[in-house]
């Protein structure tokens, strides 16, 4: 089996785990992912990733579930500042 075919069911596979993402793989430079739809990119620490690079499908899954997982806990990225705490 050729290489550019199990790549195309990598790809496959992934879209159909991960929809909000266009994914595609290239044999230069690896597996990417960037965000579908209506996403506004942001460029502040901790901001919600738009684009996710890897150099296998595995690496961009695991990468991209923890995308998920964050987007959970901080829908809207989140920030290395503490808040100020009273009395400090």
């Amino acid at each position: 089996m050729r290489a550019a075919v199990l790549a195309d069911a990598g790809v496959e596979a992934l879209e159909h785990l991960f929809p909000r993402w266009r994914i595609w793989a290239d044999t230069e430079s690896g597996w990417h992912a960037y965000r579908r739809g209506e996403f506004i990119q942001d460029y502040h620490d901790g901001a919600p990733a738009f684009s996710v690079h890897a150099t296998s499908a595995g690496e961009l899954a695991c990468q991209l579930l923890w995308q998920q997982a964050a987007e959970v806990h901080a829908p809207t990225g989140c920030s290395r500042l503490l808040p100020a705490v009273a009395g400090r």
